[in-house]
C-alpha cells in the first residue's frame, strides 16, 4: 500500500520535476538571446545613422528538440518612425558544459516549398 501511493506521487509529481528543469533552462536560453542584443557587446561599427532603431532580436518560441538541443524562432526588428522591419531568424542552440551556446543562426525567409505539377485534368468518356 505504502509502495502503491509512493508509485502515484512520483507519477503526479513528474511533469512539475521536467517543467521545472525547463523553465530553467528556458531562462538560460533567453540569457543568450539577450546577450545578442547587449549593445555594449555590439557597439555601432561606424554605421551611418538613420531613424531606424538598432535591430534587436524578439523571440517569439522555444523548442526543445531533445535534452541538448534547442531551436529558438526569432524575429530580427526595428522600429522606425514611419516604418518598421522585422526578420525572421532561426536560432540552434546546443547544451554543453558551461550552458547554452549557440550553434547555428539562419536569417531570412523561410524557404519556399519545391513547386508542385500539375496535371490536366482528363474526363471519362462516356
Amino acid at each position: 500500500m505504502v509502495v502503491m501511493r509512493c508509485v502515484v506521487w512520483l507519477l503526479l509529481a513528474a511533469p512539475w520535476v521536467f517543467a521545472a528543469n525547463e523553465a530553467k533552462d528556458r531562462a538560460e536560453i533567453d540569457k543568450v538571446i539577450a546577450s545578442l542584443n547587449d549593445s555594449k557587446a555590439r557597439p555601432d561599427a561606424g554605421e551611418v545613422w538613420t531613424e531606424m532603431s538598432r535591430p534587436i532580436l524578439v523571440t517569439r518560441s522555444v523548442q526543445f528538440v531533445s535534452d541538448k538541443i534547442a531551436r529558438v524562432d526569432a524575429a530580427r526588428v526595428q522600429y522606425g518612425s514611419v516604418m518598421s522591419r522585422s526578420v525572421p531568424v532561426v536560432i540552434l542552440l546546443e547544451r554543453k558544459r558551461g550552458g547554452w551556446k549557440i550553434t547555428s543562426i539562419r536569417e531570412g525567409a523561410e524557404p519556399l516549398p519545391p513547386p508542385v505539377t500539375i496535371q490536366p485534368v482528363r474526363f471519362l468518356s462516356q
